[in-house]
């Protein structure tokens, strides 16, 4: 090589230059492009945003690390990753996550909330397979939503409550929990976050619930009362508006986010003219309603605008003789329903059947009275009360397969609670055991009727296997 001429030398300098440089800007354009291509992986929140739909519920959404885990979801139509938004966590007790999910769908998008039900949390299941759940949930919709980390809310109905209180209470950064129709455990010791209690007036939980809010006013923690006319059941969809109402102000209360006076305004106004229909009415149960939604005013909106006049309001309204009378029964019947309830836990597996006929007789016909609303929700809540511990002590006698206690248990329960599909359920599985396979496909019939839906259970159900002789059973399971 030192005997090639000079341009002969310059030209392979040049040649070996110029390959070097040529394979740095190929190394380095690849090293661009792998990092690019990395970044568009690691941002999985744009990749979630290129699939979902926002404004409509979406009923499937699968966890990335167990697809066996999913939920249903709603994004409010304005929704941007570069933006960070609420979101409320919702619990059904049969893992049905559109159920709240659409109830909550009007006030998410109102209010700028993102809505995510389980589909997989439901009662039954163990304490460790319910975490399982609540942290897939956590993890995944952290990973492809923009949420507010500050803004964590829980929600759930029945067993569904008391999951979302479970994860309020293991979960640090929750804000606040809406519990319908069921309370939460507590150790005594301040559960750290605002508490929306909800029950109907015919909920055989609404005593456990209202003892839980009352619970909790005694101990200065922060929480409301709403109560709807109706049984045990997800309330309607404006009294979940109203909750989430309720936690947008706490919100604004706790500086979690600005106060808007315009909201304010807007709520207080609206909680007026509702107090002054009630007032206006006259009758015992509406001025109680205007009472406690004063009440509720008084303690929600102190230090976010002036409540002078409400409390000028409430003073007037408690001197009001109707008023006392209304709230002093009240409290002897809550005395009674409580006494009631220990009796009935105490005389069951011990009263026989005779007697439950006519205490269930007695319950049926207050329940209908028309001369008090509070006897007749009494009533109509003792009866639930009978029906939910039927439930559960007739279904641990069929896991034993001890089918005489198993029928006394379902004959109370079908003589309290004659619509309820469990209740049918339940007594196919007897009938199918026992030597009556053409009542219990009469049974199934019934549990169809009045709304029984897992057609997986009926299938699989080993109880039920005498019945998969029968082609009229085999049509049915093969829906």
């Amino acid at each position: 090589m030192l005997y090639l001429g000079y341009n002969t030398w310059i030209t392979y300098i040049y040649s070996k230059v110029n390959k070097i440089t040529m394979n740095r800007i190929v190394y380095f354009v690849m090293v661009i492009l792998f990092a690019t291509s990395c970044k568009q992986a690691e941002n999985p929140k744009e990749q979630f945003l290129k699939w979902v739909q926002k404004g409509v519920i979406i009923d499937n959404v699968a966890c990335k690390k167990d697809a066996s885990q999913s939920y249903c979801l709603y994004l409010p139509v304005n929704y941007d990753i570069t933006r960070s938004y609420p979101i409320i966590y919702a619990f059904d007790p049969h893992g049905k996550g559109r159920i709240p999910v659409a109830l909550m769908k009007k006030s998410a998008e109102r209010l700028g909330f993102i809505i995510v039900g389980s589909n997989n949390s439901k009662n039954g299941l163990s304490e460790v397979e319910i975490n399982v759940i609540a942290s897939g949930l956590l993890s995944d919709t952290k990973l492809k939503l923009s949420i507010d980390t500050n803004r964590i809310y829980t929600a759930g109905f029945s067993g569904g409550a008391r999951v979302a209180g479970m994860v309020a209470q293991g979960i640090r950064g929750v804000k606040g929990v809406i519990a319908c129709s069921a309370g939460c455990q507590s150790d005594g010791k301040p559960i750290g976050f605002d508490f929306i209690c909800i029950a109907g007036t015919q909920d055989m939980n609404y005593f456990e619930v209202k003892q839980f809010s009352n619970y909790l006013k005694s101990s200065n923690q922060p929480n409301q009362l709403l109560v709807f006319k109706g049984k045990h059941q997800w309330p309607p969809e404006s009294t979940l508006a109203e909750a989430i109402d309720l936690l947008n102000l706490y919100a604004m209360k706790g500086s979690l986010i600005e106060k808007n006076k315009s909201f304010v305004d807007e709520y207080l106004q609206n909680s007026s003219r509702k107090i002054t229909k009630l007032r206006n009415s006259n009758s015992a149960d509406s001025l109680a309603k205007a009472y406690n939604l004063l009440s509720q005013n008084m303690e929600l909106l102190d230090g976010l605008t002036d409540i002078k006049e409400l409390k000028s309001s409430m003073d007037e309204l408690a001197n009001n003789a109707i008023l006392k009378k209304y709230l002093d029964e009240q409290t002897l019947l809550e005395s009674y329903e409580s006494d009631k309830q220990k009796e009935f836990v105490s005389s069951f597996s011990i009263k026989p059947e005779a007697w439950w006929n006519g205490e269930i007789a007695k319950l049926t016909e207050t329940s209908k009275s028309v001369k008090s609303n509070l006897k007749s929700d009494v009533s109509m809540r003792l009866m639930g009360f009978i029906s939910l511990n039927c439930y559960g002590y007739v279904n641990s006698a069929l896991h034993y397969q001890d089918w005489k206690t198993a029928k006394y248990f379902a004959s109370i329960y079908q003589k309290v609670d004659p619509e309820n599909p469990d209740c049918w359920y339940a007594l196919a599985c007897i009938q199918a055991n026992t030597g009556k396979p053409n009542d219990a496909l009469a049974s199934v019939k019934n549990a169809l009727k009045f709304g029984y839906t897992d057609y997986s259970k009926l299938k699989n159900d080993p109880l039920l296997i005498r019945l998969r002789g029968l082609d009229e059973f085999n049509a049915i399971i093969k829906r």
